[in-house]
């Protein structure tokens, strides 16, 4: 007898065993009874692979069938199972805002006379990057420094007869307030020269000019945008739920979805103190650098929030994890009684599941070797090669 024709035979027997007890009365199946029948045919299914082992391993050694082995050993990696703690993170959006950007008015009404930078330029700070027209201005303070100049000249001159005693004192109040009221004159007309020229307030990149040399321009018209992209906040809202489990300085796993390479723990920067009463959240904020400007704001962010810990237990990476009829189920080596190895479901309970990995709550126990690579090659009872061990599963916690 050929080895199909005995994998036939066996897989035969083990139906016609089974067959009997799924005719039982629907009546008579109660749940202690379905969970007995059910250990009952698991412990059979058990006893006929191992059997199918041993003919296998007995064909093969007396050299029978060489030509068309029973089974191809499959090679797989393992991971052997320890209790290590676990976080539950929940996931929420966020967005990308700029700690410096600014956008550059001018104090003043007047027409735009230069605007000695372009889209894209990185200044400094203090560097001009647009000047209004200030021709009335700079007239007038030529005219009041050559009034200024008289003044002071009559200023001193009655300063002089009044210290000896000649002349009256109306004018010498006279000539002061006069030149008083010059130099005030003249500070007033400096200032609004200068408020004519707007400076960049930080190191940025001009982003933006929304305005042309010759246009007016007044108090509040935006003229350009300047940004600085080397330090970010990012800015989510989280459901007053969670209040109380979030925590300033706690880390945060920081996403985004356009950067696959992007991934970073952040801590908590700042969380608000007031509930929004239109969507029941409060704000968290995170600040990071931003080596390389590869961030930009207003980009779209995902955070992984934590919300609670657990120690010691079963964790084991979530798509190891598959499901039949029967449940949710790992592939886990066995070593069978002659020393080979095979690959057996192993029926598992699913408990917390965050960031890629479950905690299993039954089914696995410390020691068992989870098969990683090649868990989609392997079926119940297939041989196996063990080529090497995964590290253990790490902690998260922080």
């Amino acid at each position: 007898m050929n080895s199909n024709n005995i994998l036939k035979l066996l897989i035969l027997v083990a139906v016609m065993v089974m067959i009997p007890a799924c005719r039982q009365p629907e009546a008579e199946r109660d749940p202690q009874t379905i969970r007995d029948s059910l250990e009952t045919y698991r412990n059979r299914v058990e006893h006929l692979q191992a059997e199918i082992r041993r003919m296998e391993r007995e064909l093969n050694n007396n050299g029978r069938d060489n030509q068309t082995p029973l089974r191809d050993i499959i090679r797989v990696r393992v991971m052997e199972i320890e209790p290590t703690g676990f976080d539950h993170y929940f996931r929420i959006n966020g967005s990308v805002e700029a700690i410096r950007q600014a956008t550059i008015s001018p104090e003043i009404n007047g027409q735009m006379q230069s605007i000695p930078v372009n889209s894209g330029d990185r200044v400094s700070q203090g560097r001009v990057v647009a000047r209004l027209s200030t021709t009335v201005i700079e007239s007038n303070i030529e005219e009041v420094r050559t009034q200024l100049e008289m003044a002071e000249e009559v200023y001193e001159r009655q300063e002089r007869l009044w210290e000896q005693g000649i002349g009256s004192e109306i004018q010498y109040l006279e000539a002061r307030n006069a030149y008083r009221n010059l130099q005030s004159r003249l500070r007033t007309l400096e200032a609004q020269l200068d408020q004519a020229i707007m400076r960049a307030p930080f190191p940025g990149i001009v982003d933006e000019i929304f305005i042309k040399e010759g246009e007016l321009a007044s108090p509040g018209m935006p003229v350009m945008q300047l940004v600085n992209l080397e330090s970010l906040y990012i800015n989510a809202d989280i459901s007053e739920r969670y209040v109380g489990q979030v925590k300033e300085g706690e880390n945060v796993i920081l996403r985004f979805p356009f950067i696959q390479d992007f991934e970073a723990r952040v801590p908590v920067h700042r969380l608000g103190n007031v509930i929004n009463p239109d969507n029941r959240s409060f704000r968290l904020q995170l600040m990071i650098s931003n080596p390389g400007e590869r961030l930009k704001p207003n980009m779209v962010a995902h955070l992984s929030v934590r919300s609670f810990s657990a120690e010691d237990v079963m964790v084991v990476p979530s798509i190891y994890i598959k499901q039949d009829v029967q449940g949710h189920f790992l592939y886990v080596a066995r070593e069978d009684e002659e020393g080979d190895w095979y690959a057996e479901a192993v029926y598992i309970e699913r408990g917390e599941e965050s960031e890629g990995k479950t905690v299993i709550e039954s089914g696995l126990y410390p020691g068992d070797l989870l098969i990683t690579d090649g868990h989609n090659r392997v079926g119940e009872g297939d041989r196996i090669e063990i080529t090497g061990k995964e590290a253990n599963i790490p902690t998260t916690a922080d």
